[in-house]
């Protein structure tokens, strides 16, 4: 009958699907068992097991429809075990979040295991240092293949680990803006898009920007924490600098509650740098695999005074006075460069 299938039809295309993801495993092991024998060789030159509760983060999060997110979090009492670890990529829509993982004592992490849909996913990883991890992550379904995604470290310490592209690093450079040299032209600019930024964003649920086109990363789940919405038409539109059409936007997720907004975050194209502002927005940026700035970025935080709402780390007091609803969680470090709370001025 038209629109159905009959049951011999069904086992037929069951069995079709399975015998194609086991073929998928046995063409994507070899590689597996590769990798893992060259990470056991270069762990036993130098042995080494990170920082109990140390936390490594790695992603790319600039390439559009292929963004991949690796995070692996340390349990705080055992070296030798990942209490979380969580991988993502948009290409192959698949998440992953496992929990005990085991760490050898030569330092070395091989984790694999299935996706919904006949899918694999692996993270093979090794510590040359306690703060220096190196490995790849890989996801493949039938008709999807990430292939190899490598993440070496960049370090921001206390054995936290900030992500990184290729070996460039994530460079965030002074946390402070420079209102002194900056013109009185300049200051206003910067001024201005504060105030505008506050109108337009002030209250924002995670809902309304859902609608307004922004999706989550994959830390959406992770709590407490930060995370980013994403909107990929404004990223394409060439515009700067709009408080009405941001790149990003940043959100705290507490234990408990709604998700509190923190301010957007602007993209500029690599190159000159813009005039907009003169010295005052301070750029962090993502180097591609070659070590070629692919974009940079600046904040611009929901917080009473235009001068720290620049800053290039989080304003934890002053974002707490201006939005009740936010709690920074005392103690908690942060992954992320300008996730870090700011230093005490000096």
């Amino acid at each position: 009958m038209d629109g159905e299938w009959s049951p011999q039809h069904r086992l037929m295309r069951l069995r079709s699907s399975h015998q194609r993801h086991r073929s998928l495993r046995r063409t994507a092991l070899p590689l597996a068992v590769l990798l893992g024998a060259l990470l056991l060789i270069a762990s036993a030159a130098q042995a080494a097991l990170p920082p109990k509760g140390a936390t490594f983060k790695f992603h790319d999060h600039a390439t559009a429809a292929t963004n991949w997110h690796v995070e692996l979090r340390i349990d705080p009492k055992d070296p030798k075990r990942i209490k979380t670890l969580i991988a993502h990529s948009q290409q192959c829509k698949g998440t992953i979040a496992k929990t005990g993982v085991a760490i050898s004592d030569a330092g070395v992490i091989a984790a694999s295991g299935g996706l919904k849909n006949y899918g694999w996913w692996e993270v093979n990883a090794v510590f040359s240092d306690p703060t220096t991890l190196v490995g790849t992550m890989r996801m493949r379904r039938v008709d999807c293949d990430t292939g190899l995604l490598a993440f070496p470290n960049a370090i921001t310490g206390d054995g936290h680990i900030d992500h990184a592209h290729g070996g460039g690093g994530h460079d965030h450079g002074r946390v402070f803006a420079d209102f002194d040299s900056a013109s009185l032209r300049q200051r206003r600019q910067a001024q201005a898009l504060h105030r505008r930024v506050l109108n337009k964003w002030r209250g924002a649920s995670v809902g309304d920007v859902r609608r307004r086109g922004f999706l989550p990363d994959p830390q959406f789940k992770v709590k407490p924490g930060m995370f980013h919405v994403y909107n990929k038409r404004y990223e394409e539109d060439r515009r700067i600098f709009d408080a009405r059409r941001p790149e990003s936007l940043v959100f705290w997720r507490p234990t408990r509650g709604q998700p509190v907004i923190l301010g957007p975050m602007f993209r500029v194209p690599p190159g000159k740098r813009p005039s907009f502002a003169g010295p005052i927005p301070l750029y962090h940026h993502h180097p591609s695999k070659t070590g070629r700035v692919v974009n940079r970025m600046t904040h611009v935080w929901m917080v009473s005074d235009s001068t720290t709402a620049w800053s290039n780390c989080l304003p934890v007091a002053p974002l707490e006075q201006y939005n009740p609803a936010f709690t920074w969680v005392r103690g908690l470090a942060s992954t992320e460069g300008v996730g870090k709370p700011c230093p005490a001025p000096t």
